[in-house]
């Protein structure tokens, strides 16, 4: 690790990054990799925020009281008119308001890593890597949805019911239909793994992608300054907005596609 600091030292003069990351996570030393090291600073910064957020939600005339129940109520109320089930909204809520919370905030928390990665030094980066860019995370995030609708198909229509209608699904008129029924419940039950497959891959090809463009257009920011008597910073500045505008919208999207899933297993197939 030392060795790729110094030659990324070396070049940074040469203008030779920027230093485009690999697909799976990087070591830094021993076990720990690049995405642990960000991923323990951000829940430090969270246990942090928690701390003061606890203490504001005791104050009447706080401010940040006040923005965080109004964050919760538009959340609520947005959770309760997509799955038309107050009481059912309520008993998911902390899942995917965790879910919105942590995908948002990982993403806007890389952007500030690689703002100071790209103004102070590129090494920085060496460190840091977004969270959602290491396919293991979003690998996880996507297992923890599935579990979560199974276990909603299983307790709202029972275990027998979900067995049923998964393996042996002969319900329908005719006999042919019937069989047909079975063979296209089988393909639902195909679409299990398939869905952590796409919930985990569509998360990080997205911000996997972002980094990659962020980077160069960093890389670029650096050469033409020197060119540009620095309007080259004024140039990409609009990247830096479409940045945080996806890095929010990743996070509604997964949000939503969960709400999905849960409204379509709370209900009998």
């Amino acid at each position: 690790m030392e060795n790729q600091i110094d030659a990324i030292i070396q070049t940074e003069t040469k203008h030779e990054w920027p230093h485009i990351p690999k697909i799976q996570w990087e070591q830094v030393y021993g076990p720990i990799s690049n995405t642990n090291i960000a991923t323990f600073t951000f829940f430090i910064l969270v246990l942090i925020f928690s701390i003061f957020a606890n203490k504001a939600l005791k104050n009447q005339k706080s401010k940040l009281r006040t923005a965080i129940l109004n964050l919760i109520s538009i959340l609520d109320n947005y959770f309760v008119d997509s799955l038309n089930d107050k009481k059912f909204s309520r008993a998911f809520f902390p899942i995917m308001w965790w879910f919105f919370i942590i995908i948002l905030f990982w993403n806007l928390f890389w952007l500030i890593i690689d703002w100071l990665g790209s103004s102070i030094s590129p090494t920085i980066l060496l460190y840091f890597r977004p969270i959602n860019s290491d396919l293991n995370t979003t690998l996880v995030l996507a297992i923890i949805t599935v579990i979560a609708f199974l276990g909603i198909s299983l307790k709202y229509i029972w275990i027998w019911n979900t067995f049923k209608w998964y393996f042996f699904n002969f319900s329908w008129n005719s006999l042919t239909e019937k069989i047909i029924n079975v063979f296209v419940w089988w393909l639902h039950l195909f679409s299990v793994p398939s869905t952590v497959a796409s919930l985990s891959l569509r998360l990080f090809g997205n911000i996997f992608a972002w980094v990659v463009l962020i980077w160069v257009i960093s890389y670029l920011w650096v050469v033409m300054s020197e060119n540009l008597l620095e309007v080259w910073r004024f140039i990409t500045i609009p990247f830096w907005f479409f940045e945080i505008f996806v890095a929010f919208i990743q996070a509604v999207v997964f949000m939503g596609l969960m709400i999905s899933y849960f409204k379509q297993n709370k209900t009998h197939h």
